[in-house]
């Protein structure tokens, strides 16, 4: 009679099994590795470089409105109240530096500079004159009634044609999307 030897078979079979647990253990840490630590390249830059600020102040039924530019980049300035039907709104400049638009909106007439820092570290901010908003009451309006008045105020960089000129704030593109451009080797 011949005596298998089972022995072998089986321990090769185990060994095999063995190595192919400790080849595949780290398979879940690799990819792991691979999935955290990759980066690509490129992106958007979004530049939201200006910022403005409105005053308002409020006295004897008139709005003062005035803004100011915290940035250095210069920026049209275009301003609006709302007050429903109830109350009538004029609109005036005492020095004739706000225009009246075609759109209802008053625009500043000139690009509103940039705030600037002296050597000793002081900023100087640009600020536009003031824009009056005169509320007038209905007549049967009566002691203690109230007229709300939301002011919207806008701005945007200045803009050039295509020979460079600066344009007038009436003629800028005021529903141009922001535009973002690529950012050459940038991970973010």
């Amino acid at each position: 009679m011949k005596k298998k030897n089972i022995l072998p078979a089986a321990g090769f079979a185990v060994a095999a099994l063995a190595a192919g647990l400790v080849l595949t253990a780290g398979t879940g840490q690799a990819w792991a590795y691979f999935t955290t630590y990759t980066s690509a390249s490129g992106g958007y830059a979004i530049d939201l470089g200006h910022e403005t600020q409105i005053v308002e102040e409020y006295s004897n039924h008139t709005k003062r409105l005035a803004v100011s530019n915290d940035s250095t980049q210069p920026v049209y300035v275009r301003a609006r109240a709302f007050s429903g039907s109830q109350c009538v709104l004029t609109y005036s400049s005492e020095d004739g530096g706000w225009q009246a638009g075609n759109d209802g909106y008053y625009y500043f007439s000139q690009p509103l500079a940039g705030a600037v820092t002296t050597e000793d570290g002081v900023v100087s901010t640009a600020k536009t004159s003031e824009l009056l908003v005169q509320i007038e009451f209905p007549a049967d309006a009566q002691a203690g009634d109230e007229c709300n008045v939301v002011v919207v105020c806008e701005s945007l960089p200045v803009q050039y044609d295509a020979d460079g000129n600066t344009l007038a704030p009436q003629a800028a593109d005021w529903s141009a999307p922001l535009v973002a451009g690529s950012v050459e080797g940038g991970t973010e």
